[in-house]
């Protein structure tokens, strides 16, 4: 990608609005949250890439023009002389879109590029904080999910105005479709705990954990790459009611070093959001138990004699 052009602009929105093209191009691989174009520019669906674990790869561009996210790390492809070879990008991430984008137009025909924009992002997998993000978009694209979106609703909708990024479907974000929810049930007791984690330039140093009263350590995560983005979901016990995040420098994730933060869910429940702290932070996972009122003791009128 490179730098912004007018006359590219001009172009991409003709192709967009008068030839009915869907264009779809790679975020970028810097690794920072600069614009790249084309992929930046409104009439193009930016892609970011994302590993075997449904992370942000370190390299994915970051911004508001991030749509839709697909894998780009050690995806392997073809090369010259029948040979095969694993390739990491955000280039190697958009192919995927557009064949999914493809695959789906290709069995509603009469659907315009902007509905099957809007099919792909809709039904898009949930990552990183819920919702759309600068870092996933509205998700990982799911060429089943759109298919069965528009089975459900043909292609005889309206599209908003062409905004790009988190704004190209604002309904998409508060009212998704057939995309798996950020918060699902979870089995008996237990409830949904869901952590967005990003580094700062050592993420080695960063650790975590969500302890309970009866069983100690629960969940734990450590080990991380500088820079980059996680998303950790788990059933935990009710009673599982500490998170702690901890860096063993001593000087938090942000912002010394990076501006690295965390914010924690439970059952869909912001419960706490930092990263700027010092060896450790603590965030109650638990509600607070109310407080019962005072008990009052009636007093007892004197007795008058006759």
């Amino acid at each position: 990608g490179g730098g912004f052009s007018q006359l590219a602009y001009d172009q991409y929105e003709e192709h967009y609005n008068i030839d009915g093209v869907l264009i779809i191009a790679a975020a970028g691989n810097g690794g920072n949250s600069g614009y790249s174009y084309p992929a930046s520019y409104k009439y193009v669906m930016s892609v970011a890439a994302v590993d075997s674990n449904k992370n942000k790869a370190g390299f994915s561009q970051f911004n508001d023009q991030v749509e839709i996210a697909a894998p780009g790390v050690s995806v392997k492809s073809t090369l010259p002389g029948n040979a095969y070879a694993s390739w990491s990008g955000t280039s190697m991430a958009t192919p995927h879109v557009a064949g999914v984008a493809a695959l789906v137009w290709s069995h509603f025909p009469d659907c315009s590029n902007k509905q099957i924009r809007e099919a792909l992002i809709a039904s898009a997998e949930d990552l990183g904080a819920g919702g759309c993000d600068n870092e996933y978009g509205f998700g990982l694209v799911d060429a089943k999910a759109a298919y069965d979106y528009l089975s459900n609703r043909g292609c005889g909708f309206s599209v908003g105005e062409t905004l790009g990024g988190c704004n190209q479907c604002v309904e998409c974000t508060s009212a998704p479709t057939s995309s798996p929810t950020a918060f699902p049930a979870c089995p008996g007791n237990e409830k949904y705990f869901k952590l967005s984690l990003e580094t700062d330039n050592y993420g080695g140093e960063t650790s975590w954990k969500v302890t309970s009263p009866t069983s100690g350590d629960v969940i734990s995560g450590s080990g991380y790459e500088s820079g980059t983005t996680h998303t950790e979901r788990h059933c935990i016990q009710s009673d599982a009611c500490t998170f702690e995040i901890s860096d063993s420098y001593g000087d938090g994730i942000c912002c010394s070093y990076g501006e690295g933060s965390y914010t924690v869910w439970v059952d869909d429940i912001e419960k706490g959001t930092g990263g700027d702290f010092g060896n450790t932070e603590t965030i109650s996972l638990c509600d607070a138990s109310p407080t019962s009122p005072p008990t009052v003791t009636p007093t007892v009128s004197p007795t008058v004699p006759p």
